[in-house]
């Protein structure tokens, strides 16, 4: 049986991309791959508000914490990124009521008014003229959605 050029070429390609790369210099240490860290924190990413532009509340929705246990103390951390390896900042109990300015994945940017204060004087009530980081006066973070339930917006 005798192979077309074609298929014989075909088979050295497959043949070549199944052997170990050639080092130029055989006494250079292999490289290590180190593996991922996945307890390691991640940056800290500030909550953005304005999203829907310059006629409309700086964060498009409220909700509440709900759905985190059946415990009196049950908290919802809040971090200080959209990640489960970020750093906790807060904790928030039950019923508390929550802007929810920014999605990212499964986590929402939220403001919040200190140890359960009326929120109204967050200023996300009102429009801002752009997309910008949320600085104050309230507090702000990010905590996973499936906590919090839908109120307005």
């Amino acid at each position: 049986m005798q192979l077309s050029p074609a298929l014989l070429l075909m088979l050295c390609v497959a043949i070549a991309g199944c052997s170990k790369p050639i080092r130029d210099d055989p006494d250079e240490p292999s490289p290590v791959i180190e593996p991922i860290d996945r307890t390691a924190n991640v940056p800290e990413r500030p909550v953005r508000i304005g999203f829907d532009g310059p006629r409309f509340d700086a964060c498009a929705a409220f909700g509440m914490v709900t759905n985190i246990g059946s415990a009196q103390d049950a908290r919802l951390t809040v971090r200080n990124a959209p990640a489960g390896t970020a750093e906790e900042v807060d904790a928030l109990p039950v019923g508390a009521g929550v802007a929810m300015c920014q999605r990212v994945g499964g986590w929402v940017g939220i403001v919040y008014a200190p140890d359960g204060t009326d929120s109204a004087g967050c200023g996300t009530g009102s429009p801002v003229a752009t997309v910008r980081d949320y600085d104050g006066p309230c507090r702000s973070g990010w905590v996973r959605d499936d906590y919090l339930k839908l109120i307005a917006g």
